[in-house]
């Protein structure tokens, strides 16, 4: 979870949706395959949200000597798992996986007199997470197990986003000893292709470990897949919308 939001799967077969929905490579390991899904503002919708309307979190975070996202977690922990019913679509710069829609735009639906703040920050964080097990489900689906999911990137810094994310993918999470899973793959395939491991698999096996679980909250768990329906059909409902404003803008 950085800037984009990526979903990686290793798989022993090939696994293709007919629908084009995610992205099927060949592995960097010889003779295996990924499937990949790209939610292009994952972490970048919660960026939007700092730099656009957080400014007071980054001049308190200043002060404090601290990280503003600190605060923004602090803020969206104060709202209630699914926002009330307040929804952020997290299309900013248009969608990837699984939309493959470029006039698909950001917006906060369900906005009423009930939300304040702390629901708008925790949408964000929510929105982005839906937007990534809607990638997850298709993976799933194809019939690629999922036996365990492992966080990396800045979203799983935060003990908050590391918890809402095992509850909307519906099970537990870990995280590795290495925060930054791109740079440290490319780091085992140069030691594997140099010869200080046999192959990737024993690189693997002889440098990552998990060093921590963060187990789903049963009781929320439930909340968040019934608002993930609800998060999806959104799309379906607001698609021929996005290509109409984009029209609107072209055109004036």
């Amino acid at each position: 979870m950085g800037t984009s939001g990526v979903v990686f799967a290793h798989s022993d077969d090939v696994q293709i949706d007919p629908q084009g929905r995610v992205h099927t490579f060949c592995h960097a390991v010889r003779g295996k395959w990924h499937v990949m899904g790209v939610v292009l503002a994952a972490g970048g919708s919660v960026q939007w949200y700092r730099n656009q309307l957080g400014q007071m979190e980054v001049a308190v975070a200043r002060e404090l000597g601290i990280d503003p996202y600190e605060l923004l977690t602090r803020e969206a922990e104060q709202a209630p798992p699914g926002s009330e019913g307040l929804f952020f679509l997290p299309y900013l710069t248009g969608e990837r996986t699984p939309h493959a829609d470029p006039y698909a735009r950001g917006a906060w639906v369900g906005l009423g007199l009930r939300h304040g703040r702390p629901h708008m920050a925790r949408s964000v964080f929510e929105g982005a997470t839906y937007a990534m097990r809607d990638c997850l489900d298709i993976i799933r689906d194809l019939g690629v197990p999922v036996e365990e999911i492992r966080l990396s990137g800045g979203g799983a810094r935060s003990q908050f986003w590391r918890q809402l994310q095992a509850d909307v993918y519906g099970q537990d999470v870990v995280t590795i000893n290495a925060s930054e899973g791109p740079a440290f793959g490319v780091a085992l395939l140069a030691a594997a292709g140099t010869g200080a491991y046999r192959d990737v698999v024993e690189a693997c096996q002889a440098t990552i470990r998990v060093v921590d679980r963060t187990a789903m909250e049963p009781a929320t768990q439930p909340v968040l897949t019934r608002a993930q329906e609800i998060y999806r059909q959104l799309y379906r409902s607001l698609k021929q919308d996005f290509v109409t404003i984009a029209e609107h803008v072209e055109a004036s």
